[in-house]
């Protein structure tokens, strides 16, 4: 329920949620259920723009993870690997980046960069997240040319799938490559998205 309403832009309420999750999280025992509740924590302060406390989470999701036992774990929380975890750490930073200060970027783009190279074929709609923020973050840093590679990459895998979260994620790509359109590459990219975004 936290994720329904982080996606619905009801962060304090995606927050209340979240820790109220963390609790029970702490209670059963499992480092990886608790590094799960903490990067979404992370993630919710960010798009608050609490940046001390977004990275606060960050470094306690990063702990967790790292205690965790990930040869014995519950199914629900399995899907929790590397790859999921440096990518909800880009994530966090992308949303700072956009958010509070641009800065974030050079956390944001090795992270996501690690995260989408542990996504296979079967994880196309996190892919597909991943890569927007990716080039969003280079277009956050003025690498417009490779930032819209990225994006067209992004909207490729995005264009095959079926949800109406895939566009929600894509909106920041979308504003970003609108502020950019004096290049080509850009406003290649933001047609192409707005394109998306209506179909």
């Amino acid at each position: 329920m936290g994720r329904v309403y982080l996606h619905q832009g009801a962060h304090n309420d995606a927050l209340k949620l979240f820790q109220l999750g963390q609790i029970a999280a702490q209670e059963s025992g499992s480092e990886l259920t608790v590094a799960v509740l903490c990067a979404n924590q992370a993630w919710a302060y960010a798009a608050l723009g609490d940046e001390r406390q977004a990275l606060k989470l960050v470094g306690r999701t990063k702990d967790e993870f790292s205690r965790a036992d990930k040869t014995n774990v519950d199914s629900w929380v399995s899907f929790f690997n590397e790859a999921d975890l440096y990518g909800m750490i880009g994530t966090v930073h992308s949303v700072l980046a956009v958010e509070v200060d641009r800065k974030h970027t050079k956390y944001a783009i090795p992270a996501l960069t690690r995260a989408g190279q542990g996504y296979g074929e079967e994880m196309s709609r996190s892919k597909s997240f991943n890569q927007a923020a990716l080039a969003t973050n280079h277009l956050l840093e003025g690498d417009i040319d490779h930032g819209a590679k990225v994006g067209r990459y992004a909207l490729e895998i995005a264009e095959n799938i079926k949800s109406a979260r895939v566009k929600d994620r894509m909106q920041p790509l979308l504003s970003e490559a609108e502020k950019r359109r004096n290049n080509n590459d850009a406003r290649d990219l933001a047609e192409r998205l707005s394109k998306f975004m209506v179909a």
